[in-house]
């Protein structure tokens, strides 16, 4: 078995940086469920360009670094009076405000699941993000119905001993 070299994303981001500089893409396996069900858990792979203060819109996926020094990919779900962005997971429903166009690292321009390649601009992938930015409400409704629920028969059970 072939030994894997494996790298924190504050290691990688610098040699990202400089591929980038050099007009070059780089592609990373995507870590983590926040953006189920798009992408993938150690599955799925994404492909990124450097981001070069262009125009971002709601929807739109970017690569950035928290305050806190965590890189996350997540997308644009509005935009604030000050011009800084409001971000949220597709598999989340609690979004994170301020995120500066400084904070912002990448974009990326498909994801690669096997053998298939979706590129961000594609029909597919356009109906996904329009539908699924458009879902924001609706799956916090969802996820606070779910709560209750939850609750009323841990409550249930505890009343009755079930």
């Amino acid at each position: 078995m072939q030994k894997q070299n494996l790298y924190s994303m504050e290691e990688l981001v610098p040699v990202m940086t400089s591929f980038f500089a050099e007009g070059k893409k780089v592609m990373v396996t995507a870590v983590g469920n926040s953006m189920l069900p798009l992408i993938r858990n150690r599955k799925d792979s994404i492909v990124l360009t450097a981001y070069e203060g262009s125009q971002l819109n709601i929807g739109d996926m970017v690569f950035y670094k928290r305050k806190d020094g965590k890189y996350v990919l997540h997308r644009i779900v509005d935009v604030a009076q000050d011009g800084s962005f409001i971000i949220l997971g597709d598999n989340q429903t609690v979004t994170e405000k301020g995120i500066k166009k400084d904070q912002i690292i990448a974009l990326p321009t498909a994801i690669i699941r096997g053998k298939k390649t979706v590129s961000v601009t594609s029909g597919e992938y356009l109906r996904y993000k329009k539908i699924w930015t458009r879902s924001v409400v609706l799956r916090k409704l969802h996820e606070k119905y779910f709560n209750l629920k939850n609750r009323i028969v841990k409550k249930f059970k505890r009343t009755f001993k079930i």
